[in-house]
């Protein structure tokens, strides 16, 4: 009961952090934009902003590697591949999570090429049905990539992410590099990599709209 009531308060409190920065964020993402994340932070957005799920990335994360090779291939792992489902990741890493997470949820595989972890999703029925249905919506003509330091990501991953053919495209890190895309989030610069995007939206809204009004400034110099 206590710990009902303590994370019932702290959402609250978290809700108020965020609502600062909604309108701007509203500017963004607008009532036709797709975000396509690695983890959850598309579902943050659309949820904070009341939008439609346009996109099937929301409530999963990806590895890494396997997020830059479903980006490199978007409309080819969107609309045309095969998804299936795994006993077993193929990163160690991914079977000790799991072991360790409030519920069993599926793992999924696009093509044998792409693995997914549907971590709120509790059957593989749920995740197969709302990932297609999910991602016959999303509008190519209006997008918003987001890459994160997360999932055994490297300085490779992230040069990789910026070097993509996304007009709309930020990667936040903990690191200092020269990319256009890239977004240093001090406050995780002791962790290694960056936190939660979920529980942690404001940190993360707060550089996102710093950099949108950065770039508005820039329109025309």
């Amino acid at each position: 009961m206590l710990k009902r009531i303590y994370h019932y308060f702290l959402d609250k409190y978290l809700a108020q952090c965020r609502r600062p920065y909604l309108a701007q964020l509203d500017k963004i993402v607008g009532e036709n934009t797709s975000v396509i994340s690695s983890n959850c932070f598309a579902g943050r957005i659309l949820q904070d902003l009341g939008r439609k799920y346009n996109t099937p990335t929301l409530g999963l994360y990806f590895w890494s590697s396997d997020y830059i090779e479903f980006l490199k291939h978007l409309r080819y792992y969107l609309f045309e591949a095969k998804l299936t489902f795994v006993e077993q990741s193929k990163y160690s890493l991914g079977n000790e999570r799991r072991k360790k997470w409030k519920h069993w949820y599926p793992i999924g595989n696009l093509d044998g090429r792409v693995e997914i972890h549907f971590l709120h999703y509790h059957s593989e029925s749920e995740a197969y049905e709302k990932w297609n249905r999910r991602a016959a919506r999303v509008n190519f003509d209006n997008l918003v990539v987001v890459g994160m330091e997360q999932n055994l990501c490297t300085m490779n991953h992230i040069l990789e992410f910026d070097e993509l053919p996304f007009v709309n495209k930020v990667f936040f890190s903990t690191k200092e590099c020269e990319t256009s895309s890239n977004i240093h989030i001090t406050e995780f610069d002791c962790c290694g990599e960056v936190g939660d995007p979920y529980k942690k939206g404001h940190v993360f809204y707060k550089y996102l709209v710093e950099m949108w009004r950065k770039n508005e400034s820039n329109v025309g110099y």
